[in-house]
């Protein structure tokens, strides 16, 4: 692509992110000059949208840029490199300072700020409960056949559970069970554990008839119910934005996003790559919305610890969502003792 061509397709998408309207070539003309006539810049606009990277609504309309114009845009913005958001850096700065909030309160508050910053939905995957490293686990007798479970790690207590018991277990029971898997499995990681007693279980067919096979019977409810947590904010945000304009797209929506699963497998997508990530379609719960995801990996001492994005409609402002996401993907990993 020529050098006039990319400016006139660029200003098309500058144009169509700020107005949320189709784009004519007089609109262009008038903005951006160019030192063009608006023909030229029509004739242009018509060769682009031949080649695939704009369409037109209807007849006599602007123009709108298609996914692959968009991808081609966030290519070169990502070639420029990313800017940090100074403001936003502020903001997490003083929240890490006044908060003594747990690592997961942390990160619900980072994704309602990157929703705040950007008018987008803030999303935060966090394998914190599965990478972090059991420090204690303790049981309780709750009500009649229910106990208690707290897990505590090297983050704190990470949950609470309430789950039946297995058997008829007393405190005395409860209290040897704990004392028996703090001392098998304290340093190793949640995900560890459970993969090593869904094995156990499944080998030895556990009756819980013992007190260890009790005790493997009442781990394995605890930690098969441990999975990724994720984080959502500003769903109105998204909602509000004029590419939302009926309840039939907005219950869509809302349908899509509930779906927590859904969400998971999208952001694991991006857990391996390095660097702000953006997709403009190509995934089925981004692409039937119309939507586009920018986010990124953060780190803890080196390793992955979860991801963070933001998800918009494709027309979304890609420059100011890329500094966003870097800028709170590079503090979260600072945070986290990774740089």
């Amino acid at each position: 692509m020529d050098t006039r061509t990319r400016k006139i397709l660029f200003a098309v998408i500058e144009s169509y992110i700020g107005i949320a309207a189709p784009v004519g070539s007089r609109y262009i003309s008038k903005r951006y000059g160019f030192g063009l006539s608006s023909a030229t810049i029509r004739n242009t606009m018509s060769d682009l949208e031949e080649l695939g990277f704009l369409s037109q609504p209807y007849a006599s309309s602007g123009r709108v840029p298609t996914g692959m114009a968009y991808r081609f845009f966030v290519e070169s913005l990502l070639e420029c490199g990313m800017s940090q958001n100074n403001n936003l850096l502020s903001m997490l700065s003083d929240k890490a300072t006044d908060t003594k909030a747990s690592i997961d309160d942390f990160l619900a508050i980072i994704s309602r700020l990157m929703s705040d910053c950007s008018h987008y939905m803030g999303v935060v995957l966090s394998r914190t409960t599965e990478s972090s490293i059991l420090r204690k686990i303790e049981f309780y007798s709750y009500k009649k056949d229910m106990i208690v479970a707290i897990l505590l790690t090297e983050y704190g207590v990470v949950r609470h559970m309430i789950v039946e018991s297995s058997g008829r277990l007393t405190q005395a029971d409860m209290n040897e069970i704990s004392r028996y898997l703090n001392d098998e499995y304290a340093g190793s990681t949640l995900r560890d554990i459970k993969k090593a007693l869904l094995e156990d279980v499944a080998e030895e067919r556990v009756q819980c008839d013992t007190l260890k096979e009790k005790a493997k019977c009442l781990c394995k409810t605890v930690f098969s119910s441990i999975n990724a947590d994720i984080f959502i904010s500003g769903m109105s945000e998204l909602i509000n934005l004029p590419d939302f304009d009926d309840i039939h797209k907005i219950k869509e929506l809302s349908k899509a996003i509930d779906d927590k699963s859904l969400m998971i497998n999208l952001l694991d997508k991006i857990l391996q790559s390095e660097g702000v990530q953006v997709i403009v379609g190509s995934d089925p719960l981004l692409d039937e919305k119309a939507l586009s995801l920018v986010a990124s990996t953060f780190y803890e001492k080196g390793r992955p610890f979860g991801v963070l994005g933001l998800i918009g409609p494709q027309r979304m402002d890609y420059a100011n969502a890329i500094s966003i996401v870097s800028t709170s993907a590079n503090f979260l990993s600072k945070q986290l003792g990774f740089i």
